[in-house]
């Protein structure tokens, strides 16, 4: 008889549950793997679209949930937050045994869930590590996240040799790609059909918009939504435009507060989407002219889809970027000038760079040989 590994996976928000997904599946349909995840952050809370009940639905494993994020994107609430978030995670440490606990990303959240696991001297297997985003503070939590790592599995040979000089040793430093563009044309919905899902207009074009704060720069949060919204504006005179929601990241609020302006004021104009959920996020970049906003989703996953990318201010600055990303500051002149240069030139035809072939396969294989 065999005896299961038990792999416990942490989600603290839509964004990391998405990227998740393909490996969530194989985990879940393994015959050596007991999968439990471990469900916390934004995924609880009313709103951010109670994503919880995404997870739920796909039922890849057993869940568990922790209490701890604050509705509160103050600086002393992202505080007050991640202790209850650290002093929470004792209890399932105290009452559950793993092999394994998975941790993606950089959030604050993820940071404070790991950083819960050192004393009881948990094995950590981070995804996307060694990446450099300077114009956000999760900059500082990703590299956290990698000294407290027993096993790293990052995007590129790039990220790899960032983390071996980190912890100062390559044996347990895996580049697999990114485990969200693995097999990622498989299973998308029509556009069609998530159009009339989330009531967008389907035969119009439309850019697709995700802004987070920049959480480095947090003070001026409220002049770059300001610029956001004028050069949103602007160019729904031409397409139609379609935001989702940012993150709980510190003065999010006032992005939020801003769309929702937007959206009152042109209602024919602009969709607001809380959570499309990987798939249909998929769909909407596939059937986008492009990208706008400052996401990972942008530097990471758009050129599998051949769509270019005006990326905005500091929060990605220091990753690597395939050649589909422009770089523009919050300035409106920048936004809209380079919303009329892809317009008229078209779509992405280069390569990704974050793209590995088998990205699953080759981290299931790792845990067989080390678990």
């Amino acid at each position: 008889m065999i005896v299961k590994k038990k792999i416990g996976v942490l989600t603290s928000s839509r964004a990391d549950y998405g990227i998740y997904k393909p490996l969530l599946n194989a985990l879940s349909n393994h015959d050596r793997f007991q999968l439990t995840i471990i469900c916390f952050g934004m995924h609880l809370l009313e709103k951010y679209g109670q994503t919880i009940n995404e997870i739920k639905r796909d039922e890849f494993g057993d869940i568990i949930t922790v209490e701890g994020l604050l509705d509160d994107d103050a600086k002393a609430g992202i505080v007050e937050s991640y202790g209850n978030i650290v002093k929470n995670f004792k209890d399932i440490w105290e009452s559950n045994y793993y092999d394994l606990i998975f941790a993606l990303g950089d959030r604050f959240e993820m940071s404070a869930a790991v950083q819960s696991t050192i004393p009881y001297q948990i094995k950590i297997a981070h995804i996307h590590g060694g990446e450099t985003t300077l114009g956000a503070i999760d900059n500082i939590y990703r590299h956290q996240i990698t000294l407290a790592s027993t096993y790293h599995f990052p995007t590129t040979d790039l990220f790899g040799n960032k983390i071996s000089k980190i912890i100062g040793s390559c044996d347990s430093v895996f580049p697999v790609g990114s485990i969200s563009l693995d097999k990622i044309e498989e299973d998308i919905p029509s556009w069609k059909e998530v159009a009339a899902k989330f009531s967008i207009p389907y035969s119009r074009k439309f850019v697709l918009v995700t802004i987070h704060p920049e959480t480095v720069n947090s003070d001026d949060n409220s002049k770059f939504a300001s610029i956001i919204g004028e050069s949103l504006l602007s160019i729904s005179e031409d397409v139609h435009v379609v935001i989702t929601m940012p993150n709980a990241d510190t003065s999010a609020s006032v992005f939020r507060t801003k769309f929702i302006e937007l959206k009152k004021l042109a209602s024919n104009s602009f969709s607001i989407v809380e959570n499309f959920g990987r798939l249909n996020y998929f769909a909407a970049m596939k059937s986008s002219e492009y990208l706008l906003g400052n996401t990972s989703s942008g530097i990471i996953e758009a050129a599998s889809f051949q769509k270019m990318v005006i990326n905005v201010g500091n929060r990605q600055a220091g990753r690597l970027r395939s050649g589909n990303v422009i770089d523009v500051t919050f300035e409106k002149k920048e936004i809209v000038k380079s919303h009329k240069e892809i317009m008229k030139n078209g779509r992405f035809l280069g390569e990704n760079l974050y793209h590995k072939k088998g990205t699953v396969s080759k981290i299931l294989n790792i845990l067989n040989e080390k678990l």
